[in-house]
């Protein structure tokens, strides 16, 4: 923070009667502008004259990112009002499975509680089944922690919202503002800017044949061109889809993903199950997201910033620490991309590269990739092999 020049909105105050905190700036590295001017901006410096003119904090968009700030805000008591252009409470792909990738060597769940997200999952899964036109491999371990999204009192999002409304989030749902106007744009991809599409199904848990600890990745361009078919266990239904980087349009992937729903092995998993609802997803990742965090004093999370996996499409940690860090740069003055460096370093740069290679992946460099690993390899071993290859 030092040297940094930040916008403070004075009312009744003078310069003169600010008492400085030792750790902030002092009054010669402030710009201070008229209270008419129609851009304000909040800064949080608990025990200084900002405690006083403070105003509430206005987070565009009650997604996953947008709650995770709402929640981490207003448990620390500060006035926060949340607005939503839906009328209700839905993530935009709607209803569906979510998985936690949990690839790395310190635990996906023990770093969100780092960052004040402590959901349990409804399932962990131990075997992720990873399926190519010629090969096949199981990785065993806790892999992927599952979620559910939706409506139903028991997903993420609603109870993210009743923690938060409980500690004193005020939500406006049907009322959109202009992200500029906001101090946490958490609005999603751009409508027209998204860069990763999913397209498929939720099928009824009743009369399927799929295991809360299994899961299932197809890496086959002729069902998903550049990305992959997961298969997701649920509570009620499960999700079935195909995610691609290059096939960006609804229809055409669907219909891609039709051909999945035709193999045999597939066919077995969904028995008699039924399709109860569509999963349609849009995402949008930039290849360097920190830089362009914050936008006219705006702080950008989730994917209205660009935060996404660019190699599997996991956008659900960097929702919630990109929340939580956005929330906690306001709190402390602190600066927002500065604390998103120290987090993810090399992370994006890393996974761009990654999926540069993906995007030109054939079948058979599919097979390779899985055959490799032989029938079966254990989480650890396989965490191993990822660091080797970079990421």
């Amino acid at each position: 923070m030092p040297g940094e020049v930040r916008e403070v909105v004075w009312s009744a105050f003078k310069m003169e009667q600010a008492i400085y905190k030792p750790g902030f700036p002092s009054p010669l590295q402030w710009t201070v502008r008229a209270e008419s001017e129609p851009r304000r901006r909040n800064l949080f410096c608990p025990g200084t004259v900002f405690d006083a003119v403070v105003e509430k904090v206005r987070i565009a968009g009650a997604g996953l990112a947008g709650l995770t700030a709402a929640y981490v805000l207003s448990k620390a008591n500060r006035p926060v009002e949340v607005y939503e252009k839906k009328s209700r409470l839905l993530p935009s792909s709607g209803p569906h499975t979510e998985g936690i990738r949990n690839y790395r060597e310190r635990d996906v769940l023990e770093e969100l509680n780092s960052f004040g997200f402590d959901l349990p999952p409804f399932s962990t899964v131990l075997a992720t089944i990873r399926v190519s036109p010629r090969a096949r491999n199981v990785i065993r371990g806790p892999a992927h922690y599952l979620f559910m999204r939706g409506r139903e009192d028991h997903t993420v999002d609603q109870i993210l919202f009743r923690r938060a409304q409980a500690a004193g989030a005020r939500f406006h749902f049907d009322e959109e503002i202009d992200p500029a106007d906001a101090d946490i744009a958490a609005t999603g991809p751009p409508r027209d800017g998204y860069n990763i599409l999913g397209a498929g199904y939720s099928i009824s848990e009743a009369g399927s044949d799929l295991p809360r600890d299994t899961a299932y990745a197809l890496f086959d361009n002729e069902v998903a061109p550049g990305g992959y078919f997961a298969i997701t266990p649920g509570i009620g239904f499960h999700s079935m889809y195909s995610v691609s980087w290059s096939e960006l349009d609804f229809d055409r992937l669907l219909a891609r993903t039709e051909k999945a729903f035709d193999l045999p092995w597939i066919r077995e998993i969904v028995g008699s199950g039924k399709r109860v609802g569509r999963i349609l997803g849009r995402a949008y990742v930039a290849p360097d997201p920190i830089s362009g965090a914050v936008r006219d004093g705006t702080l950008l999370v989730g994917e209205a910033g660009g935060f996404q996996d660019a190699v599997a499409g996991f956008g659900f940690r960097y929702s919630v620490i990109t929340g939580s860090l956005a929330a906690r740069s306001l709190m402390e003055g602190s600066d927002y991309r500065a604390l998103l460096r120290d987090t993810f370093g090399l992370e994006f740069q890393q996974a761009s590269a990654m999926r540069e290679k993906m995007n030109h992946a054939t079948n058979d460099d599919y097979d390779r990739m899985i055959g490799a690993l032989g029938p079966e390899i254990s989480l650890k071993e396989y965490m191993k092999r990822r660091e080797a290859r970079g990421f």
